[in-house]
């Protein structure tokens, strides 16, 4: 879809503590061959006390104060995430929504795995389309990947989790960063590499903790066949997404100063800048070796990392691309139209 009147105002992250992931090494709950391959630096880890919500409230309300916007003028407020949240049978949008942009807007949870910060801004965009020309949106995605139900080290293979959570404001006025496109795709015929063999569950946990992902993914590839042949199909989806971004945003690969990919291994992001044809000084991939994956906000984190930094100028386009098991893709077009003087919240 291409975009006219919609803009980025702000962006802001809370990241959680960065750890050397040596120390995860030395202590035994790092595999050492891994740390190795992967190639990380750090990885943020949230406190006992901070909440996954209370995390995206807090980098909400840098993104409202940036942006400048009134509370009023919010018709939704979008809360993304992948991991629990803190309480059972409990919604974290409202109590975001509250304590942000207080009352007037509906808020929705957006539930679409590591690809929810995506949907969410294309949702948004949509939303505020046709609404009026004052109509602001909320967006925040927020996880935190705690023991006992998740191990960030080992739950999964060459994507190690990192505690945080961001926010971004969008609304029909001039801001930082003007949305020239989003598309969208969604595929699921490998949708089962997230599930495996595991049977339905009466309550979270029953299939025992800390989740694994790396088995179920190898009881679906034992089943379906080569990793390698489904990770292809699911790159080809992805590279789909981008493609047809760039087509409504009428650019072309070399007219993109930046790629925002999600947060993965040094070793997948070879593979993957190459498969793209792009040089690793065009991504964020150093950034995210030392944030790790952050659930749903890689995007927007590492959007609000480029402003923060300056290492983005008038002019310069920016795509972010996800991807999410199911499997859904997105993919975004903006172009930075200020650098704003922020105090980093992502770096």
């Amino acid at each position: 879809m291409q975009w006219n009147d919609i803009h980025v105002n702000a962006s802001a992250a809370w990241i959680g503590q960065r750890e050397d992931v040596q120390k995860a090494v030395a202590e035994g709950r790092y595999d050492a061959a891994e740390y190795q391959e992967d190639g990380y630096i750090a990885l943020p880890v949230a406190g006992p006390d901070d909440s996954p919500a209370d995390m995206a409230v807090s980098a909400g309300q840098v993104a409202v104060e940036r942006a400048g916007v009134p509370g009023g003028d919010f018709t939704i407020v979008l809360c993304a995430t992948t991991s629990f949240q803190g309480l059972d049978h409990w919604s974290p949008a409202p109590y975001i929504q509250h304590r942000t942009v207080g009352s007037g807007a509906q808020s929705v949870e957006v539930r679409q795995a590591c690809n929810g910060g995506m949907a969410a801004l294309e949702l948004a965009a949509a939303y505020l389309s046709v609404g009026s020309l004052s109509a602001a949106a909320l967006l925040t995605t927020t996880d935190k990947f705690a023991l006992p139900q998740f191990d960030r080290f080992r739950s999964d293979k060459g994507m190690a989790r990192g505690d945080g959570a961001t926010a971004l404001v969008l609304s029909r006025r001039p801001g930082v960063a003007r949305l020239l496109s989003t598309a969208s795709i969604g595929d699921p015929k490998h949708e089962g590499t997230g599930r495996g063999d595991a049977k339905w569950a009466d309550a979270s946990g029953e299939q025992g903790w800390p989740v694994d992902l790396r088995s179920r993914r190898e009881q679906y590839t034992d089943r379906m066949g080569d990793i390698k042949t489904i990770m292809t199909d699911l790159a080809v989806r992805q590279h789909e997404s981008v493609q047809l971004a760039l087509a409504d945003a009428k650019v072309d690969f070399a007219d993109i100063n930046w790629f925002v990919f999600p947060n993965v291994s040094q070793g997948v992001a070879k593979i993957r800048n190459q498969a793209f044809g792009i040089d690793e000084g065009r991504t964020t991939t150093r950034w995210g070796l030392e944030t790790g994956h952050i659930g749903a906000g890689d995007q927007f984190g590492g959007l609000t990392y480029l402003l923060e930094t300056h290492q983005v100028s008038v002019g310069d386009r920016v795509l972010l691309s996800g991807a999410g098991g199911g499997w859904n893709f997105t993919a975004a077009v903006v172009e930075i139209t200020e650098v704003p003087d922020w105090p980093s919240t992502a770096a």
